[in-house]
């Protein structure tokens, strides 16, 4: 058996696949906390159930995409070195052209692996249309490619959680006002990717209201620090998603309409923002599922 693993910022998701079956269900599990003083034993203790069956049995392989630094890199390969000696491990990096995806950029491996992976994925899935593909997670990503598959290029706004914690490391007199979104925004972002994940098995699209969050005054501002701040994040990411893809469809007007494809902890909130009139699709394991292409490819 295989395991593909998509170390993200925020959260590690993986997969086993055996040859039995077509595929196990993904799982997550949390980074260890800045105050964790055994970070690679916190890794292996979450890893060890899940990679190592009743029987024993544990990976052949391990492929791995990361965009994280290098310390926390590190804890994880030791944690798997710990967990799976015998396992070949492989890290990914991106490739100047695979899976009918071109990338842009003049050094693709400038590129981060999480979004190579995601547009080679989105591609498969949406076909003869132009893209944009969004990750919503600690950074919000966004790429957009054409009909052959070229990609244009993108950009990345900071999230909702990472705009919180600039903000309350800048103005620290905001704590109170600020702390509470935090712990409301993890919740949310686990909350949202379970549901998603559900709706996915189920056959179900994953779709969600387009509406901005209750506000306690008139046309969308606040009277309250806290709903001033929710609504700052709110409108911001609003207004520069929705711009860009709007750019975007003019650029590509000639190839057809733009397919917007959503994911990362944050989809649903961010697809509640997106203009009714782009088609949206959200795809919570949009990224791991194109690791397990990228390693599957033939370049």
């Amino acid at each position: 058996m295989n395991c593909y693993i998509d170390a993200g910022n925020s959260r590690i998701k993986g997969r086993i696949t055996r040859r039995t079956r077509a595929g196990a269900e993904p799982f997550v599990i949390e980074w260890p906390g800045k105050a964790e003083g055994d970070p690679v034993g916190a890794l292996a203790t979450q890893l060890a159930p899940l990679l190592v069956d009743e029987k024993g049995r544990s990976p052949k392989q391990i492929v791995l995409a990361s965009v994280v630094e290098a310390g926390r890199r590190e804890w994880l390969e030791t944690a798997l070195i710990e967990i799976c000696p015998e396992a070949k491990r492989r890290w990914l990096s991106v490739p100047r052209k695979c899976c009918h995806v071109r990338v842009a950029y003049a050094e693709p491996a400038e590129l981060g692996i999480d979004r190579f992976c995601a547009m080679i994925e989105a591609y498969a899935q949406v076909d003869g249309r132009p893209l944009a593909v969004i990750n919503a997670g600690t950074a919000i990503t966004l790429d957009v490619l054409a009909v052959d598959g070229q990609h244009r290029g993108g950009l990345i706004l900071p999230g909702w959680r990472t705009q919180l914690e600039g903000l309350l490391a800048a103005a620290p007199g905001l704590r109170e006002a600020v702390a509470p979104l935090l712990e409301a925004t993890t919740r949310a972002q686990g909350q949202a990717h379970r549901q998603a994940q559900q709706q996915a098995r189920a056959g179900n699209e994953a779709t969600a209201e387009r509406c901005p969050p209750e506000s306690t005054s008139w046309l969308g501002v606040a009277i309250d620090t806290a709903t001033a701040v929710e609504l700052g994040c709110h409108w911001m990411i609003a207004a520069g998603v929705n711009q860009m893809l709007s750019a975007w469809q003019q650029g590509v007007a000639d190839e057809g309409e733009l397919a917007v494809v959503i994911s990362g902890g944050d989809a649903e909130r961010l697809a509640a923002l997106v203009d009714p009139a782009f088609e949206v699709q959200i795809e919570p394991d949009l990224v791991l599922s194109g690791v397990v292409r990228l390693a599957r490819a033939r370049r």
